[in-house]
């Protein structure tokens, strides 16, 4: 079993079920992935150590896990945005075509989130995590079948949305 699958199964999980409740917590996690990325990403581009790269990243990680957390709308723009980009980044369609779909839906999730947040916060975060539930549970067992993990997909997300809107309104 690889522990990179299990563990973004068990982030799934938490972001599908409890992705409101933790709102907070996923949107620091979320500005310190970004963080790090960017970091990893630009950094080569003018410095060649790679320690150094990874260093100078851990602290843009978390500069934006910081900035995410208290810029709260902020955060909620990107947690909403990433998580609707990378479940319609997993649609199989061409790439291009899946790319510019991702984008303009992530940037549209990202916006209705600041202005809906509840009700858009816990539908996106029941569909992103039951896409990485599904990806990574499919991964682990070496399983391929796209109309199945669409249908698993579905009733997970359905399920954490389900939880989540039974749940009390924390504001």
């Amino acid at each position: 079993m690889n522990i990179v699958n299990i563990v973004a199964v068990l982030i799934g999980l938490m972001s599908c079920f409890f992705g409101y409740k933790l709102n907070k917590t996923l949107i620091a996690i979320m500005g310190l992935i970004i963080g790090f990325n960017l970091g990893i990403v630009v950094l080569p581009n003018f410095i060649t150590d790679q320690t150094i790269i990874y260093i100078v990243s851990a602290i843009i990680a978390l500069l934006f896990g910081f900035i995410s957390y208290n810029l709260y709308l902020v955060g909620i723009f990107l947690l909403c945005a990433i998580t609707v980009y990378s479940l319609c980044n997993n649609l199989g369609l061409e790439s291009n075509i899946q790319t510019i779909i991702s984008v303009i839906s992530g940037i549209i999730a990202g916006i209705l989130g600041v202005k809906f947040t509840r009700p858009l916060m816990i539908i996106s975060t029941s569909l992103g995590g039951a896409s990485l539930i599904t990806e990574n549970a499919f991964n682990l067992l070496n399983f391929q079948n796209n109309i199945l993990s669409i249908i698993v997909l579905i009733i997970i997300a359905v399920l954490g949305m389900s939880y989540q809107f039974k749940q009390p309104n924390i504001n």
